[in-house]
This record gives structure tokens, C-alpha cells and sequence, in this order.
């Protein structure tokens, strides 16, 4: 197997190294990235890797495999990403009607202070 169904590298030597050290986990990110835009989102690579809660540096060269293998399609929109560069909004092959993602879940509100160990103390601070 080769480029795009492997990672690969265009030299040898780290790049070859680190191609190599990825192959397992790559296939499990790349499947995880296709399940996830399989919802019909359109999404950038970087965008992707937030849903994902993964490092855009394990994410874009991933995306770019599935857009080579024809599995993520680019559009022609493009957005800003965190470099200040813009960035193709990918969407997957058979997703042909967009979906919006789902808002954030938003986290239930912390107590500012612990509760008090006698409840006269409440009175005493308050």
C-alpha cells in the first residue's frame, strides 16, 4: 500500500520515521474523520480537528489522503483557520445536503466557594 491509503513522506530520513510511527493510528483517524463528516457537516480540516479534539497536525495531512482517495470532496468556500490563512470547506462524497453542527453543550455552572462546614459560618462571611 502507498500514498494515500498510508501516509507517507516526501524525503527520507524524520519524515519517512514519523510516516511509518503513524500508520495505525492514522487509519483510525482518517475513519473517525469520515464518520464525522459522513454527518453531511462542511467542515475545514482545522475545524475538523476541533470537533475532534485532535491536533491539526495529526488532522490536515489525514484530510488531505481522503480528499486525494476522493472520499472528502473541497468546495469551492473557503474560511480563515487559526494561521490566519484560509482554508477549503470540505464535505464528504455522498453528503450532498449540508447540515449545521450541533451547538456546543454548555457546561452546568460551578459553585464560586465551597459550601461551609458549619452552617453558621454562611451568616458570619456573607
Amino acid at each position: 500500500m502507498s500514498y494515500p491509503t498510508t501516509p507517507g513522506s516526501k524525503g527520507g530520513g524524520a519524515s519517512e520515521d514519523a510516516a511509518k510511527r503513524i500508520v495505525t493510528r492514522a487509519s483510525k483517524l482518517r475513519a473517525s474523520i469520515t464518520a464525522l463528516m459522513a454527518n453531511g457537516y462542511r467542515l475545514t480540516a482545522d475545524e475538523i480537528a476541533t470537533q475532534m479534539r485532535e491536533s491539526v497536525l495529526a488532522i490536515r495531512p489525514r484530510v488531505s489522503e481522503l480528499v486525494k482517495t476522493g472520499t472528502l470532496v473541497k468546495l469551492a468556500d473557503r474560511r480563515k483557520n487559526v494561521s490566519g490563512m484560509t482554508a477549503h470547506v470540505l464535505r464528504h462524497k455522498d453528503s450532498l445536503t449540508p447540515v449545521e453542527l450541533p451547538p456546543p453543550a454548555t457546561a452546568k455552572p460551578r459553585r464560586s466557594a465551597p459550601l461551609a462546614l458549619h452552617p453558621d459560618q454562611n451568616a458570619l462571611f456573607g
